[in-house]
C-alpha cells in the first residue's frame, strides 16, 4: 500500500480481508500506522471484534459483512466505504495458500472472470491502489 512521504498511512483509507485470523494482523499494522481500516469479513463478530481493537488504538474502522466471492457485496463494501471516508486508497487480501504466479495488479484492471479466479484459488495477495 502506498504510505505517506514519511511512511506513515495517515489520513489512508484500506480495505482488509478477512478482517480476522490471518487478516486480522494487516488490519491493525494499518491502524498502528494511521490508516482508517475497512474490515470485511463473512464473520459479522470477527469483524466488530477486530474494528473494537482497532478503535481501542484510536483508529477508525468500519466492519461490513462480505463475502468476496460474490461482486454485489464486494460492490457494497466499497460504496460503504467511500461513502465513510470519502476514498479507499488500497485493498489487501489475506489467503491461505500462495501463487508465485499471480502478479500485484491494480483491482480497477481486473476482470471479473480474473477477480473469481484469485478469490476462487484462495492464495495470498496483495492488491494495491483502487
Amino acid at each position: 500500500m502506498p504510505g505517506n512521504m514519511d511512511g506513515s498511512f495517515k489520513s489512508r483509507v484500506a480495505f482488509v480481508t478477512p478482517g480476522s485470523g490471518i487478516g486480522g494482523r494487516p488490519a491493525l499494522a494499518f491502524a498502528r500506522e494511521g490508516a482508517s481500516v475497512v474490515i470485511a469479513e463473512r464473520s459479522e463478530k470477527s469483524n466488530q471484534e477486530t474494528a473494537c481493537i482497532i478503535e481501542q488504538l484510536r483508529g477508525h474502522a468500519l466492519a461490513i459483512k462480505c463475502d468476496v466471492t460474490r461482486i454485489g457485496d464486494v460492490k457494497t463494501v466499497l460504496d460503504k466505504a467511500v461513502e465513510r471516508f470519502s476514498c479507499l486508497d488500497s485493498l489487501y487480501f489475506a489467503f491461505k495458500n500462495a501463487d508465485s504466479e499471480q502478479a500485484i495488479t491494480a483491482t480497477a484492471d481486473l476482470t471479473h472472470q480474473e477477480w473469481d479466479r484469485i478469490v476462487n484459488m484462495n492464495v495470498p495477495c496483495s492488491i494495491h491502489r483502487v
